[in-house]
């Protein structure tokens, strides 16, 4: 094969036997301009490296048959695949992996789960760098003219080697390493010239390495810096070996010259995408944690105090939900932008080496600002004014005038906390403060701001009495055919109508119930009240729907869910095919053998299992073999998504029709237009849920829309 890809699409071939991995592989790298192509074995592999080209591979490590370092020596072994990237993908992120991967031939690895964002970087950056490699060497048509050539071409362009022989002192290299230290033309080769082009600060390493090899016939491995033309400065992998002669003094060495340079910068940019945010570019939340610990560190030492502002803009949601999320993100980056220029050097702590260490991005439309070496709070002040003032005039986004105003919430170190923990979290209870009084506007931090704690503790006891009050009440949403407008089954909402708090949102106080230990007897509940309704919905010539129930991990795994789904079922004579029970993904991660015998009972008892949030982190193809699954549900962020310029769209299409193949029912969530819905519609899933159809509603609501409701031919 001889095809040169400067003349067609890149291609990446994708080697994973997870089906799911592989499509959301494909998908995100086609989105970005490359053909990718997917296999599930080594030996489909090799038939498909026989009949096309491909400039990068990725390799998982856990494969049917031969593993993933036995395919990458295979790899390696074969002439058109010799000086292709191999970018392994493993499970663990653990160093023996690592290492193998690496002796088996990988270029480089990435962890599971996989970060798509990241992938597409370091994908990029990994042909960049061997572009670079054949630039320096050869062409692919002038590797493979000889044996010799080719060997050469397998130690990749950017190899070179040398050999030092004792009785003459004489010394010979081949071109690349003239290449690496950067010659136009070759000087005379010595080990005086090498170790002269080796970085000051390094010289002194190998100098002890070849005394070493030359009194003790020990070979080398090292990592150092070269100086290169101009100055620049290149990272190098230097390995020598040395033969010993009768004295035990090396007779002759040999190394060989590896330059890294382009790999290291790639590593250091992948480092840098996953302690920053990628939309913004500023650092994320944990780069921020261990930032704010080493700035702390040093303030607490030398008797400074600093200042963390904790920032977000105030009813930035409704941007998101009238103008879109591609008008909220261009948002966000305008207001990152402001942040870094409203700052003066004066305000910035010192960011060793890191250009935006003063201002973070911890997700959403919440932001911070670090002010080092202040002599007292309100030296905090004008900076907090500034960014309001920065932030309050008008933003043009897209074809849009928007006007925005937002809250901040200071804390100063050490008086609010001597750790980046309780700093960052005294700010953001100062910052809640701050948009409870009126927004637009900046609050310090006092002990008081601790009622939000106290606040807690009320709900939690106001929880446990809910059940007693009566206080918790279910809300019922349809789930439709989109082609005939019959309810098909409807979900069980659970919410809490507290006297003291007022409504309290399932995803405030469903995780409050898990951690009092309080979610089977609220779950429990819910699956009686669902299934007690459920039976008045049954009237002699019409098809009722199903009633499905969420299930948290905590009532999977405890044991005793099988026992309560027969009861109710039993005591409001349901048929068990009638009740849909929801488990999360995160539910069953672990393949928890508990979790793992309660669904295959349920479903032996006829209850239908559906997983809920389909394709937000851990899908896997196991997920539906392993377990009993019947129904996957769509999760409402790949719906969102629909008709903008996200890349989404393809995914959809392709997990509904995996799903047939399966024969699994397919429920969309999160439908809010008429665009997602005609979208679904003609991907033929088999129900949608959502506002744009129908919002939650009484049970009394409901019956009366049920009446109103076609029925299914």
């Amino acid at each position: 094969m001889t095809e040169s890809r400067y003349h067609r699409t890149p291609r990446v071939l994708v080697i994973d036997d997870d089906p799911i991995v592989r499509l959301l592989a494909c998908e995100s790298l086609e989105a970005i301009g490359f053909d990718a192509f997917g296999v599930d074995d080594g030996d489909s592999a090799i038939e498909q490296i026989e009949d096309r080209t491909f400039d990068l591979i990725l390799l998982d490590v856990q494969l049917p048959g031969r593993d993933g370092f036995q395919v990458c020596r295979t790899l390696r072994s074969m002439p058109d695949t010799a000086d292709v990237p191999i970018l392994m993908i493993t499970a663990r992120n653990d160093t023996d992996c690592i290492d193998r991967a690496f002796q088996a031939g990988a270029t480089d690895f990435i962890a599971k789960p996989l970060d798509w964002h990241v992938l597409r970087y370091r994908i990029r950056f990994l042909l960049r760098a061997h572009d670079t490699m054949l630039e320096l060497g050869l062409t692919h048509a002038e590797l493979q003219a000889s044996e010799q050539r080719l060997a050469s071409a397998q130690r990749l362009a950017r190899i070179g080697n040398w050999e030092w022989t004792a009785e003459t002192n004489e010394m010979l290299w081949s071109p690349e390493v003239c290449r690496i230290l950067g010659h136009l033309t070759q000087p005379e080769p010595s080990l005086e010239s090498l170790v002269q082009a080796v970085h000051p600060s390094d010289r002194e390493l190998v100098l002890k390495a070849i005394q070493a090899a030359s009194t003790e016939a020990r070979g080398w491995r090292l990592e150092h810096r070269l100086i290169g033309d101009a100055g620049r400065v290149l990272t190098v992998h230097h390995q020598a070996e040395a033969f010993p002669g009768p004295d035990g003094r090396a007779e002759r060495i040999v190394g060989t010259l590896q330059d890294l340079t382009e790999l290291r910068r790639a590593q250091q940019q992948a480092r840098f995408l996953i302690g920053h945010d990628g939309l913004t570019g500023l650092p994320n939340r944990h780069q921020l944690g261990e930032y704010l610990e080493r700035v702390l560190g040093r303030s607490n030492v030398r008797g400074e105090s600093v200042a963390l502002l904790c920032l977000d803009l105030d009813r930035f949601k409704r941007v998101n939900d009238t103008l879109g999320h591609e008008v909220g993100d261009a948002l966000l980056r305008s207001v990152s932008q402001r942040l870094l220029a409203c700052l003066r050097p004066t305000d910035a702590v010192a960011r060793e080496g890191n250009d935006h260490g003063s201002v973070t991005r911890l997700g959403g439309d919440e932001f911070t600002v670090l002010i080092g070496d202040i002599r007292s709070p309100d030296d905090a002040v004008p900076v907090a004014r500034r960014v309001i003032r920065a932030l309050s005039r008008p933003f043009s986004v897209n074809g849009h005038r928007l006007v925005m105003s937002s809250s901040i919430g200071i804390a100063v170190a050490p008086s609010d906390g001597r750790d980046a923990e309780t700093l960052l979290r005294n700010a953001e209870s100062a910052m809640y403060d701050a948009k409870q009084r009126g927004r637009g506007g900046y609050r310090f931090f006092n002990a008081s701001m601790n009622e939000r704690a106290v606040r807690n503790l009320q709900m939690e006891n106001a929880l446990r009495a809910t059940l007693d009050r009566g206080e918790l009440e279910i809300e019922y949403q349809p789930q439709i055919d989109p082609r005939t407008g019959h309810v098909g089954a409807v979900e069980a909402l659970a919410r809490w109508s507290s006297e003291e708090f007022g409504s309290v949102p399932p995803d405030e106080f469903i995780p409050l119930a898990e951690e009092l230990g309080m979610i089977e007897s609220i779950g429990s509940w819910v699956l009686r009240t669902a299934c007690e309704r459920a039976k008045s919905w049954e009237r002699p010539g019409t098809i009722a729907p199903r009633i499905g129930v969420n299930v948290s991990s905590h009532q999977v795994q405890a044991g005793r869910l099988v026992e309560l789904v027969e009861s109710a079922l039993r005591e409001f004579d349901v048929a068990p095919e009638r009740l849909e029970l929801e488990v999360t993904e995160s539910a069953l991660i672990d393949d928890d053998e508990a979790a793992t015998e309660t669904l295959r009972a349920l479903a032996e008892l006829g209850v239908r299992i559906a997983l809920d949030d389909f394709g937000t982190g851990y899908s896997s193809l196991s997920h539906l073999i392993r377990f009993p699954i019947h129904v996957i549900k769509i999760d409402r962020s790949f719906v969102s998504r629909i008709g903008t310029s996200d890349s989404r769209d393809a995914i959809i299409p392709a997990v509904t029709a995996m799903a047939k193949q399966l024969g699994l029912g397919v429920v969309a969530e999160g439908v809010e237009t008429a665009e997602q819905q005609a979208f679904l519609a003609r991907l033929d899933c088999s129900l949608l849920q959502g506002f744009w159809l129908a919002e939650p509603m009484s049970g009394d609501d409901l019956e009366a829309f049920l009446l109103d409701a076609p029925q299914p031919s």
